[in-house]
């Protein structure tokens, strides 16, 4: 099956419509599903510009809650400029994680009592553009 139909497959039966998923590889499919969407919608890239506030808790959600192989695919992705090998990563980041789900089917029932937004640091969002915006209105 193709891995883009699989992933689709998995958020379809883990994600809810909105908040963080009620099991833990509904959770991970979420993440996954959170740096594929702002990559193929709006070019977001983990570790640069908005990316910084779109992607990044996710991709640390998905380090701390899977392998150190996902790890090592989000870092080589971190700050990665080159739009084909990002996307050759992101790729190898979801067969990876979804052979992962597959591996583990227990974390299916497994409550999640995690939400891949609590990875998000201060750093990660850049308030300049507020202060701008407010100073050139008055």
């Amino acid at each position: 099956m193709d891995i883009d139909k699989k992933i689709d497959m998995l958020f379809d039966e883990l994600v809810p419509e909105c908040g963080a998923a009620d099991n833990v590889a509904g959770e991970i499919i979420r993440a996954l599903g959170r740096l594929r969407y702002r990559y193929y919608n709006d070019g977001d890239l983990i570790g640069i510009g908005y990316g910084n506030e779109t992607c990044n808790a996710a991709a640390r959600f998905l380090q701390k809650h899977t392998t150190p192989e996902i790890s090592r695919i989000i870092e080589l992705m971190w700050g990665l400029m080159i739009k084909a090998q990002y996307e050759d990563l992101l790729n190898d980041l979801s067969a990876a994680v979804a052979k992962f789900i597959e591996d583990k089917p227990e974390l299916k029932a497994t409550e999640n009592t995690d939400d891949m937004w609590n990875y998000q640091t201060d750093d990660d969002i850049d308030y300049s553009d507020e202060d701008d915006e407010w100073e050139e209105e008055y």
